[in-house]
């Protein structure tokens, strides 16, 4: 459509298409801060689409003069011309004006009056859930939360964000273009009631989203807002480095913007002074005497008038010295602060790599028994001749799987805090199949404690999802780990819903309820603290680590952890994830092949421990490979230059010659044989630490043999 640049060349009675055109012409002039145009022009455009019933185009002007009458802080104008409005409205029973004229109403008083807004913007959501108009649910949910972090109600302000949320996430209704920018908005609130609730580091993980979504996106309010709440968080948080970085950004946002508020005071002092001519008008006999008096005493008037404009100037002069003064001090506080955290960085730094080197000590030292353990038990599971001894050997491989689930524990803490630790590896999976294998690990200490387990999974839910199969994996585990050792002659319900789907999202519920112990209540505040138990019963032993591990997960993948709990009766743990749909592909047929032609293959084993050496060539037996054994790095050189072999499998951390050396001599003989580290340290990164010594690929002992067979027939073939 053609927009009118001249109103002054419209006809006096418009018609529709003219009235569309002019909507143009003063949203332009609105944007621009002239509002006085808008003030002038509006009232007679409103007049002539309510001649000629235009709904629409007298709803879209209405909205623009609305507006400009609240920029020139004419709260009471915007009220009275909105609430015109909203009495034809429902006198025409025009549903979609009336949810215009709410979140317009609630507008005015947001920063006046929150408590009425709110009232206007329950209205508003009202009315949006009545007409299934996800776009005004959407706002009207949005600005509730935001009034009740600025009234300082997180409770009530978290109830909306949870229902705004999932809409800005996955709704039809809202543009693609204006997606992020909605979500980037919901977070900046979620980190408001984080702070609200003093959880500073979940909120800076939701205002440090909420920018990265919003960047060049959304208003600058609302980037100024993020600011504020991490310059809060960070303070609170002892993280003075980074919040000095802040603090330079804002600063820099906040001088941009006061030479943009100077422009926009000039124009909105313009405005007001329009508006006054404009309701002058309304009085003309009036301001003809007025008119009068003011010639009488125009030299009088003037002179005050230079007189009060130049102590107004004097005035901000003062002020812009004090607070340069001000400035100065805070520079020079946050320069001492800055002084002492980096001193306490040096020593954090310092005690954080004795941290990262026990834990490699520690992972080294009580997984490589782990390793011969969990080994053996396995195959002498599969061993016929032992049947008898079923029940013992169950009861062998379950005590080292639990010691082997502490270990990992200890160490997941440790590397959630790393940035390697919270990044997302995506990757098609079965959900199906990843709560059957969940179920079966737990399957002897519910045997054990006389537990039935029940899985209910909803057949609506995609077979093939994308995400994180290793973090999600880590979270059932601990929830079922806890409902099947806090349970006794109970019940554990596994239940697994669709929320909410499109073509390529969905949503999915997770629950694991269980008619367990249940926590007392006045321990329910303390369960996500690291080596707290929600019990005070000693017969049920544990870590205190798995609820933690889940809450940083959870972060991690942008969800969060509820739960209710009645003591005696049972619990329940409840999250919601989100995942891509993926496609299926199946290739059991074809690994089976594959694992098959394995047979005689030759493979070196390098490894000083005897009992890890037996554990290798058994696994290697059952799958019918030779093998040879070298009991060090050096040994395992001089065997690969007396005989061929079609892999090397080779433990790290050995004497005489260690396994990294002893690969990077390898290659330099120029032998291309794959070779598989089998490393009981999980903290490295083996792209980056093991590649670099000719390493094709690395395995965490203790593996499963499923493991070891993938990795080989990729390899060799």
């Amino acid at each position: 459509m053609e927009q009118t640049e001249n109103l002054d060349d419209i006809p006096y009675i418009y018609t529709s298409v003219q009235i569309d055109s002019m909507f143009g012409v003063l949203k332009d002039y609105f944007y621009k801060a002239d509002y006085d145009k808008v003030i002038e022009i509006a009232p007679s455009i409103v007049n002539n689409a309510q001649d000629i019933n235009y709904k629409k185009g007298e709803r879209r002007i209405m909205s623009v003069l609305g507006n400009a009458f609240i920029q020139v802080d004419d709260t009471d104008g915007a009220s009275e011309y909105f609430n015109k409005a909203l009495v034809r409205a429902k006198k025409a029973k025009d549903t979609l004006s009336l949810v215009s004229l709410y979140i317009n109403l609630g507008n005015t008083f947001i920063i006046e009056d929150p408590k009425q807004a709110i009232t206007y913007f329950e209205k508003t959501l009202e009315i949006g859930n009545q007409l299934k108009n996800d776009v005004f649910v959407f706002i009207a949910l949005n600005n509730l939360s935001e009034l009740y972090v600025g009234i300082k109600d997180p409770k009530k302000a978290q109830y909306y964000v949870d229902k705004a949320l999932p809409l800005a996430l996955y709704s039809d209704a809202i543009d693609e273009t204006l997606r992020d920018e909605y979500v980037a908005t919901v977070y900046h609130v979620q980190g408001g009631i984080y702070l609200l609730e003093k959880k500073f580091d979940q909120a800076i993980t939701y205002l440090l989203k909420s920018m990265e979504l919003g960047k060049d996106k959304y208003q600058e309010e609302t980037l100024l807002g993020n600011f504020k709440y991490l310059l809060d968080a960070y303070d609170q948080t002892a993280q003075y480095e980074k919040l000095n970085v802040i603090r330079k950004r804002y600063d820099s946002l906040r001088d941009i913007r006061y030479e943009s508020d100077k422009i926009s005071k000039q124009q909105l002092a313009r405005s007001k002074f329009n508006l006054d001519q404009y309701e002058q008008e309304l009085k003309a006999s009036e301001l003809e005497k007025l008119l009068a008096q003011q010639k009488a005493s125009e030299s009088k008037l003037l002179s005050i008038f230079s007189l009060t404009l130049g102590g107004i100037l004097l005035l901000i002069l003062a002020l812009l010295l004090y607070v340069r003064r001000k400035r100065f001090i805070l520079l020079k506080d946050l320069k001492a602060k800055n002084s002492q955290y980096l001193e306490a960085k040096e020593k954090s730094e310092k005690l954080t790599q004795a941290k990262t080197q026990l834990f490699s000590t520690i992972s080294h030292e009580l997984r490589t028994p782990l390793y011969g353990i969990i080994g053996l038990s396995s195959i002498l599971l599969k061993d016929p001749k032992l049947k008898n001894n079923i029940d013992d050997l169950t009861s062998l491989k379950f005590s080292a799987d639990y010691l082997l689930a502490l270990v990992n524990d200890v160490l997941n803490i440790n590397k959630l805090d790393s940035q390697a630790g919270q990044h997302i590896q995506n990757s098609n999976f079965k959900l199906e199949s990843l709560i059957h294998n969940i179920t079966q690990s737990f399957e002897f200490i519910n045997q054990q404690n006389n537990n039935s387990v029940y899985i209910d999974l909803d057949p609506t839910i995609p077979k093939i999802l994308v995400g994180d199969q290793t973090k999600v994996s880590q979270v059932l585990m601990n929830l079922v780990s806890n409902a099947s050792k806090f349970t006794q002659d109970g019940r554990i319900d596994i239940i697994v819903k669709k929320q909410h789907a499109t073509n390529k999202k969905v949503s999915i519920s997770f629950s694991i309820m269980d008619t367990g112990i249940g926590i007392p209540e006045e321990q329910q505040e303390r369960i996500f603290e690291e080596f707290i138990q929600g019990t005070t019963y000693s017969e049920y032993e544990g870590s205190g680590l798995g609820l933690p591990i889940v809450n940083r997960i959870l972060t991690i993948l942008g969800s969060k952890l509820m739960f209710e709990s009645t003591y005696g009766k049972g619990t329940t743990f409840s999250c919601v994830l989100s995942f891509s749909i993926g496609t299926l592909v199946d290739n059991s047929e074809k690994e089976d092949v594959c694992i098959k032609k394995l047979q005689d293959k030759k493979i070196l084993i390098v490894d000083d421990n005897k009992i890890n050496q037996l554990v290798t060539q058994k696994v290697l037996e059952q799958h019918g490979m030779l093998h040879g054994v070298a009991k060090n790095g050096l040994d395992a050189l001089e065997k690969v230059k007396e005989q061929s072999f079609d892999a090397i499998l080779m433990d790290v951390n050995m004497p005489v010659m260690n396994g990294l050396d002893s690969s990077r001599e390898i290659r330099n003989i120029g032998l291309n044989t794959p070779i598989i580290a089998l490393t009981a340290i999980n903290t490295i990164n083996p792209e980056k630490d093991f590649g670099t010594y000719g390493i094709d690929d690395a395995i965490v002992k203790p593996y499963r043999t499923e493991q070891l067979l993938e990795l080989l027939v990729k390899h060799i073939y």
